[in-house]
């Protein structure tokens, strides 16, 4: 079971970094006055959601993990915009976005370890 909750933990975080990145990529963005580099946010956008879909695939199908990467990155979109409009400090967005991650994981390890979903 721990093994399952910490492939979904880097898993999501890996997609919070890589929405992240690419949200303080837009020259609107308002939690700093420098936005990052295109052609870096963009890597590492791609990248996280390559390595989501490598773990996640260990544990659900195509689609299911296909499923779960678009609704997290939407998830993670929404939750970026919503508190950088709050929150001015860059370290502090990521924060907030690495919490909620690490509770989701562990929300759902929880649901599925519960549910039967992990019997060795």
């Amino acid at each position: 079971m721990t093994v399952f909750l910490l492939t979904k933990l880097v898993a999501y975080e890996a997609l919070w970094g890589g929405c992240a990145a690419l949200y303080f990529s837009s020259p609107h963005q308002r939690s700093a006055a420098s936005p990052m580099s295109k052609p870096v946010s963009l890597t590492l956008f791609v990248g996280a959601i390559l390595l989501s879909g490598v773990l996640l695939s260990t544990q659900l199908n195509v689609w299911a993990t296909c499923f779960a990467i678009i609704t997290i990155v939407m998830m993670n979109f929404v939750l970026v915009t919503l508190v950088s409009a709050h929150e001015k400090r860059r370290l502090m967005v990521i924060t907030y976005g690495a919490v909620l991650a690490f509770l989701l994981a562990f929300v759902v390890g929880l649901v599925g370890a519960v549910g039967g979903h992990y019997v060795a």
